[in-house]
């Protein structure tokens, strides 16, 4: 009996947290179970998902989180054109299919960036995307795991005067709707004309908001009119991850010390850690239960950084963002795999 009840105790102090007490005043300690300490109960692993997520847009359905990719061959015989994935917690991935039933075929090569949003106002999912140097594309589904249905070419680099134009991202902003881009002389952005049903169509003028160093853009409204534009800044071999804020969506997005994101300023948000190297592409911004901001974005791990055709390997990695009474980074995030703490908790 005293040995079942000595290996008791160390299950206990193994898998869980005690403590002891003396409630009844008699000088007898009381056994108090404090709940699980098991790593799976209060952390979760880095990366969230394998092998590969690049250039990632992660958006947050009704009930489901959908994340989409590049169109890479993960292992032979194994390429998927838009894969997508999806997790109820954003911290286990389960693979959902790709987003279009066939490749888009109005220009060559591969899809190399999507941007993918949902307008709660159109009820229509909407899926950009550049299609190797042939410009960037739209589809559009009703559904979030899709499959999209091609609008085809929305333009092209010499439609507007840009040696190549790719990286897109799609926001709604209000009854707004504005498309952001890479290109040889920056990030740009542009107003969207879109109506129910129809194929968007590009609405006014480009404006720049981050200069050529910049690539990967993502915008996340924290609050009211605060606007945060995160970038990457590097290049394969190494980057890391750059912020600024505006007051509009528009711009100007300054940094820290009040300088333009469009001279290539920038505060440093996300770098290398031990094990992974090149963090950028961000992917979603998320709010958590206790008002935490959580940030997802790709990385490459050191021990294994290609995948069998020689392209990189871009695990997905989620990370809480640390902010200081000011809205500004109180610790930049170190990319690390691995047990992660605290876990996402849904809002």
């Amino acid at each position: 009996m005293k040995n079942f009840i000595f290996s008791a105790l160390v299950a206990l102090l193994v898998f869980g947290c005690l403590s002891c007490t003396d409630i009844q005043g008699d000088g007898i300690d009381t056994v108090i179970w404090e709940g699980s300490q098991l790593p799976n109960e209060t952390s979760f692993r880095n990366p969230v998902w394998e092998p590969d997520l690049g250039r990632p847009s992660v958006f947050r359905g009704a009930t489901q989180f959908y994340a989409f990719g590049q169109e890479k061959e993960w292992s032979e015989g194994l390429n998927y054109v838009v894969p997508v994935l999806r997790s109820s917690d954003l911290m286990s991935w389960n693979f959902n299919g790709e987003a279009f039933a066939s490749a888009p075929d109005w220009g060559e090569g591969k899809i190399t960036s999507v941007g993918v949003e949902f307008s709660k106002t159109l009820g229509t999912y909407y899926l950009f995307y550049s299609l190797g140097d042939a410009g960037i594309g739209v589809a559009y589904s009703k559904a979030p795991q899709g499959p999209y249905v091609d609008y085809g070419k929305l333009f092209d680099a010499d439609s507007l005067g840009y040696q190549y134009v790719r990286e897109p991202f799609f926001i709604q902003s209000g009854l707004d709707f504005y498309l952001f881009f890479e290109t040889d002389q920056g990030v740009y952005g542009i107003e969207l004309d879109i109506k129910r049903n129809m194929k968007p169509l590009l609405n006014g003028n480009a404006f720049r908001i981050a200069g050529s160093d910049y690539t990967g853009i993502f915008i996340f409204r924290m609050s009211g009119s605060d606007f945060y534009c995160f970038g990457t800044v590097g290049n394969e071999v190494t980057s890391e991850v750059y912020m600024g804020r505006a007051s509009g969506i528009e711009g100007p997005y300054l940094d820290k010390e009040g300088n333009d994101l469009v001279n290539n300023a920038g505060t440093l948000l996300i770098r290398e850690g031990d094990d992974l190297k090149s963090p950028g592409h961000v992917g979603g911004v998320f709010t958590d239960r206790n008002g935490k901001n959580w940030i997802m974005f790709g990385a490459t791990d050191i021990n294994k950084p290609e995948l069998h055709s020689g392209d990189d390997r871009r695990p997905l990695i989620l990370h809480q963002i640390d902010w200081d009474e000011n809205g500004w980074p109180a610790v930049v995030i170190e990319a690390s795999s691995g047990w992660t703490t605290p876990r996402f908790v849904l809002s």
